[in-house]
């Protein structure tokens, strides 16, 4: 098994949300909800294990009988990276899970009906599955719908699938952890390092484990948290532009991504912070960042926050597309400043 669920499994076992499931339950097809990439991968295992009637580890190990998807170049299954045990590497970390495309559906729908290796079942695990198109949703109805007796589906999805879908499926969700428990797990697993950095991946992560852990092996999180708390602390007018673009002049897209991700959050906890409400990032941060900002504001501003990433990932120029935002924010805190 790789480190994460060696480190972790038993905290998501802790949760318990799957007992009412076993070999026996009527129910083929399932729907599991969460932010935690890394904890559904988790779950559809554990689900999977109950279900086949095998022991989680035989699961987690990768059985025969379990088939996970997607299977494209760069996906990041448990499977995929059981190689690099005990190994870190950055790309591995950050890397996105492949999408969901035609050929792992045609793959799963070629081999609905071949005998399991070993069980009495065989288990779809789609990860990222809302990443299907909706050509690709709809080619899986009618399986998820009367999937053969010897067949179960685990979807893994960290958004919305198509209603249809959705319907054919038992839900499952997976909540998020306190902050405290992820601050609390991160300094026992990984106690040499830096308690500061160990909080900031706890609060970012937003009680997502597999973000937290991605988070505190990141070296460049920390320097694009700063970053984005400069931006937003200094956005107060045109006539300090040329200082808050100096910030942002020399950014790689994959940095700007990653800040603007941020900047999202904080803008989040501006808002939060003026109804009383419980922050995501320290609440001194999140003052000092909140300076000329309402409520509305806050919110405009996370709106073209979001539009700049979209643009980023449709390859425009980070700088022009950052510049863009900022100004956008400095307008808004002019509008509701008047």
């Amino acid at each position: 098994m790789i480190e994460f669920v060696k480190a972790h499994a038993d905290l998501y076992r802790s949760l318990d949300i799957l007992s009412p499931f076993d070999e026996n339950s009527p129910q083929s097809a399932f729907l599991l909800i969460g932010e935690d990439a890394d904890g559904l991968s988790i779950f559809a295992r554990f689900l999977a294990a109950k279900l086949l009637g095998i022991s989680e580890n035989r699961a987690l190990d990768g059985h025969a009988d379990i088939m996970v998807y997607p299977k494209s170049e760069g996906s990041e299954s448990i499977e995929r990276i059981n190689s690099a045990k005990g190994k870190k590497s950055k790309k591995a970390d950050t890397a996105k899970t492949a999408p969901v495309n035609v050929d792992d559906v045609r793959d799963i729908l070629d081999s609905l009906y071949l005998t399991p290796f070993e069980l009495k079942r065989r288990a779809y695990i789609i990860e990222n599955a809302e990443s299907m198109s909706e050509i690709c949703q709809n080619k899986l109805l009618k399986s998820l719908e009367e999937p053969p007796k010897s067949v179960c589906f685990i979807l893994c999805a960290g958004g919305a699938l198509l209603p249809t879908v959705e319907s054919r499926c038992t839900k499952v969700e997976l909540p998020p952890f306190s902050v405290r428990t992820v601050y609390d797990r991160l300094s026992a697993v990984h106690p040499d390092n830096d308690k500061g950095d160990i909080a900031l991946a706890a609060r970012a992560s937003r009680g997502n484990m597999g973000m937290a852990e991605r988070i505190l092996r990141d070296p460049d999180f920390g320097v694009a948290y700063a970053d984005a708390v400069k931006i937003l602390k200094c956005s107060t007018g045109s006539k300090v532009f040329a200082s808050v673009a100096a910030v942002y002049d020399k950014f790689t897209r994959e940095h700007a991504l990653v800040v603007l991700g941020i900047m999202e959050y904080l803008l989040g906890d501006i808002a939060r912070m003026s109804v009383g409400a419980d922050t995501v990032f320290d609440k001194t941060d999140v003052g000092s960042c909140g300076i000329g900002f309402t409520p509305y504001a806050a919110a405009r501003s996370a709106e073209f926050v979001r539009d700049a990433a979209r643009r980023l990932q449709s390859n425009c120029m980070p700088q022009a597309v950052m510049d863009r935002a900022v100004l956008k924010i400095m307008e808004e805190k002019a509008l509701c400043q008047r």
